[in-house]
């Protein structure tokens, strides 16, 4: 298949649903060879459907990624399967909003288990392969919430900072080995129907204040992956993608 990552070995976490799901889709479109990874079953299996509607074809993981063993067995599939890992693109995450004053222990440590350590294990066995190659891209998902403040995001917010610290480390320490990492912030994501399988989510309607004048969509993201899992952005690293519509530029 023809595209802009034709052939490339891409594993992308949380891909049952949201950003992981229309990323695979158009990776899919792209070219990718996939392996797809997340804890909800049901909902990987849905994204296998759509990623088969591109005409791509994925092999799944079914396993809980804040547990190290299930991103070794996640790696180990993708080096089986695919013979390499040239991307791994981390949208796996869990959060809980509150405001600091009234955060539990158990809220903070959750979010910061089901958000920055999550995309700790998949960066370091990805790594771990991706060593083997000489080259490889990870891209991770950090937020605007990690860059400037927001209500009722203090673990959150705590979070996603330290991804962009992660990325940027990771960048400095395996740029000499090949190995690029690169960021996307994203501002207030608005998802079409059946594109996540989160129950509670958060409504926005007015997208006032936002030079757009709309709010970022999940293949707003993807699209900005494709281009750092592809050979395009082959001299970039260490770098955040703001996706907000021009909110940080004010």
């Amino acid at each position: 298949m023809a595209g802009r990552l034709a052939g490339k070995a891409c594993v992308i976490t949380g891909a049952s649903s949201g950003q992981g799901r229309v990323a695979a889709q158009i990776f899919a479109r792209e070219g990718a060879r996939l392996v797809l990874a997340d804890v909800d079953q049901v909902g990987l299996a849905e994204t296998a459907d759509i990623v088969g509607e591109e005409g791509g074809e994925a092999t799944l993981y079914v396993g809980d990624l804040t547990q190290e063993a299930a991103n070794q067995e996640m790696i180990d599939l993708a080096l089986g399967r695919l013979g390499q890992v040239d991307a791994l693109y981390n949208a796996a995450g869990l959060v809980r909003f509150s405001p600091l004053h009234e955060t539990s222990l158990d809220d903070w440590r959750f979010t910061i288990e089901h958000e920055l350590t999550i995309t700790f294990l998949a960066c370091k066995h990805a790594i771990s392969a991706m060593l083997q190659n000489g080259s490889g891209s990870i891209i991770n998902i950090s937020s605007v919430a990690g860059l400037y403040g927001s209500p009722r995001n203090a673990a959150h917010a705590a979070t996603k900072a330290g991804i962009v610290g992660l990325t940027r480390q990771i960048a400095v320490e395996y740029g000499p080995e090949g190995i690029r990492c690169n960021a996307i912030a994203p501002g207030y994501l608005q998802y079409a129907p059946g594109q996540r399988r989160v129950a509670q989510q958060t409504h926005r309607t007015d997208p006032t204040g936002i030079p757009l004048g709309r709010f970022c969509r999940p293949e707003d993201t993807a699209w900005c992956a494709v281009y750092l899992a592809s050979d395009e952005s082959s001299f970039m690293t260490g770098q955040v993608l703001i996706v907000d519509g021009g909110v940080s530029a004010k």
